[in-house]
């Protein structure tokens, strides 16, 4: 079967394949349980859920405890459910998460924790308020003193909103209180402006000591302070799950759980957890709530959480302290072209398997980096050529990903601002006209634009000044775009480098890492960094392999590759019309672009692969660690067993560094486009892609 291709890929660079395969056609994650994550923290642990206990011996430990499903954080929230649909292929806790975290330069403690906070708001009230809300804490000079949430009818989620807000490692950058039956965020520039009563982190505003302290002599003396278990769940987002265990075990809800990364609510995953200075009784408790479902039938959803593996410990798991995540993914319905018969589907799926399992695939950064509208590189290219009007133009047009009425009509008035006036001729007419457009836009923008709202704000007071107006945005979404081009031009040269010199060998003017640096930071930067360019004895006394090549993000302290990938990123430029000189020359004190290295090929660890057949479209296909544990078989319908409605699948597994992206290794495998839209046309049963028309 061809391979297809996507243009919106093709627009940011990806655009090439490693292996030499033929690819197929597979749906992802039509259950949640199609989608297995074990978290591997930094010495190589995975989180398995291998040993199960009960403070009472006589209760039985099959069965785990249910809470309630909920369809979304936000109840009614249109937009993140629009949100959450759209990344059906994408894992941000367990994928794109990392990647994002990639950026250049040093990174400052403050910086640190909002974005480990962005993880844990985003899991709660959804990526689009999340980021709206991190892009209003950062802002320098922010024009409104708080930040007023969506409603939000589950009262846990509000609950847990408060808590993380509350929690000591927070509250000096972000506090909140309810107004009017919604959360208010407020900017740490107006603290002093908020109600006096508003809670913070164990006293009140005034700094008066809440008296329900833990002594320190409650607690012996010879055992550690933390209790770090393994925590699994099913169809239950992170943040919720965490909530939950809290209140069951009745932990102190201002410290609850510390865990090691987020995951998202659909899928199965286990990951490691700790509590401070808690019995393992109060947490066993939660093992010995009844409940029925779970992932071996095709009918079973209920949400499951399981705790297990106990034991004290004097280290608290920390956000971020993982090596990478393991992966175990069902693809169903798989369709390898029109007239195969079964022995040859089951062929083509084997040497599928062993292309993917021994050649990698290609480090492409995924298309979260590029944003929904895949325009945020354009605004770094402009930022990068000193265009800040132009940057300012790409941010504010009309958009194709479906504005309200409303926003659009905001758009199209903002474009159209300088109808009827020459500007260069009427300068001070047309500063008069950006004005009053800016403060009639600034009405119109909705309390999620907060880059559109920064923008006309600062130009309703000084219009025309464009410069001023881009860097009003907070620093973490400039830099945003800012990394964007630089992983588009990495994209760009990687397809490059794939298609002239191929995915298995060095070549002469390749550049090679020698020293990989901190592995144990959790942000990406060059220090601790050292790179060669290859020469023609490297390449003779066969010293490197396709796996140690790296290509640059450019930025003003990397070295290029002198081969005709670094002719091809210069020639990159030149069309973009700029050089390398511009990312250390971007005019912004607050933002440098230093450049990273990054892996060409990333070669999965542990990678298995086993070929199933089934009839039932929804036949659960894999085990579960609680499945494994309590001897749980899975469930199938054998009355249904006619070889005319034979369908075929595959269970892979794999093991991908936190900076790699799993929806580009699953491109890999089958050959098909990464995005939600391509996956939403696909069927369970029958011809797959019958709704398409391929790409080729």
């Amino acid at each position: 079967m061809a391979n297809v291709y996507d243009d919106l890929e093709r627009k940011v660079g990806i655009a090439e394949y490693a292996s030499p395969h033929e690819g197929f056609a597979a749906v992802v994650k039509a259950r949640y349980s199609d989608f297995i994550v074990h978290e591997v923290d930094l010495n190589g642990n995975v989180a398995r859920l291998d040993k199960i206990e009960t403070s009472a011996p006589a209760e039985s430990s099959s069965t785990p405890m249910q809470v309630e499903p909920k369809e979304d954080s936000i109840a009614g929230d249109a937009a993140v459910n629009e949100n959450y649909r759209k990344r059906k292929l994408s894992e941000s806790a367990v994928d794109g998460a990392s990647a994002e975290k990639e950026s250049e330069g040093a990174t400052s403690k403050a910086e640190v924790d909002l974005n480990s906070f962005k993880e844990s708001l985003c899991d709660l009230v959804g990526d689009q308020t999340g980021n709206e809300v991190i892009a209003f804490l950062q802002q320098d000079e922010p024009t409104e003193q708080f930040y007023t949430l969506p409603v939000i009818d589950d009262k846990q989620v509000r609950r847990s909103i408060h808590q993380l807000i509350k929690s000591a490692e927070f509250n000096s950058a972000v506090r909140a209180n309810n107004h009017e039956g919604r959360i208010r965020v407020w900017h740490k520039a107006f603290f002093d402006k908020m109600p006096k009563d508003t809670f913070v982190s164990g006293s009140n505003k005034q700094g008066k000591s809440k008296s329900n302290k833990q002594k320190k002599s409650d607690w012996p003396r010879d055992r550690p302070n933390f209790l770090n278990f393994v925590l699994y769940k099913e169809n239950i987002d992170t943040g919720t799950a965490a909530k939950d265990v809290t209140r069951f075990a009745r932990l102190n809800p201002k410290r609850g759980i510390s865990y090691a990364g987020m995951k998202d609510k659909r899928g199965v995953t286990t990951q490691f957890c700790s509590a401070f200075r808690v019995e393992k009784e109060q947490l066993l408790a939660i093992n010995k709530r009844d409940s029925v479902g779970g992932g071996n039938s095709s009918t079973k959803g209920s949400c499951i959480i399981r705790v297990g593996n106990l034991t004290y410990s004097n280290e608290e798991v920390k956000l971020g302290a993982l090596i990478g995540n393991r992966f175990d993914i069902v693809l169903r319905n798989i369709d390898t072209g029109e007239n195969d018969d079964h022995d040859t589907i089951r062929r083509k799926l084997e040497v599928a398997g062993e292309g993917f399992k021994h050649c990698g695939f290609i480090n492409y950064f995924g298309m979260q980096r590029f944003g929904k509208s895949v325009d945020t590189h354009e605004v770094g290219l402009q930022v990068l050529k000193g265009n800040f009007e132009g940057a300012i133009d790409i941010i504010m047009r009309e958009k194709a990903d479906g504005d309200s009425p409303r926003v659009l009509e905001a758009r199209r008035t903002w474009a159209k601002r300088f109808d009827g006036i020459n500007v260069k001729e009427e300068e001070e007419k047309a500063s008069e006209v950006e004005a009053k457009c800016a403060r009639q836009v600034e009405k119109q923008c909705s309390r999620f634009m907060m880059c559109e709202k920064s923008i006309v704000s600062s130009l309703s007071r000084k219009p025309r000044d464009y410069k001023r107006a881009f860097t009003s945005i907070s620093k973490n979404m400039r830099s945003m775009f800012l990394h964007a081009y630089q992983s588009f031009l990495w994209n760009k040269v990687a397809s490059f480098r794939i298609k002239t010199g191929g995915s298995t060998e060095v070549r002469e003017g390749d550049l090679v890492l020698l020293e990989e640096g901190d592995t144990n930071c959790r942000t990406s930067g060059l220090k601790g960094k050292r790179v060669k360019v290859v020469d023609e004895l490297d390449i003779k006394e066969g010293k490197f392999t396709i796996e140690d090549v790296v290509l640059p993000l450019v930025g003003s302290r990397i070295e290029y590759p002198t081969g005709s990938s670094g002719t091809f990123l210069m020639e990159l430029l030149e069309e973009d019309g700029i050089s390398k000189d511009a990312f250390g020359q971007i005019g912004d004190k607050e933002i440098s672009l230093c450049g990273d290295y990054r892996k060409l090929m990333c070669k999965p660890a542990d990678v298995t692969f086993v070929v199933k057949e089934y009839y039932d479209p929804l036949q659960p296909l894999i085990d579960t660690d609680l499945m494994d544990l309590s001897g749980t078989s899975i469930e199938t319908e054998e009355a249904q067993k006619d070889e005319n409605f034979l369908l075929f699948g595959m269970v892979i597994g794999f093991t991908l560094p936190p900076s790699a992206y799993a929806t580009i290794a699953l491109r890999e495998l089958t050959k098909r486009p990464t995005s939600s839209e391509y996956q939403t046309k696909l069927e369970l049963s029958g011809k797959c892609e019958r709704n398409l028309v391929s790409k080729t």
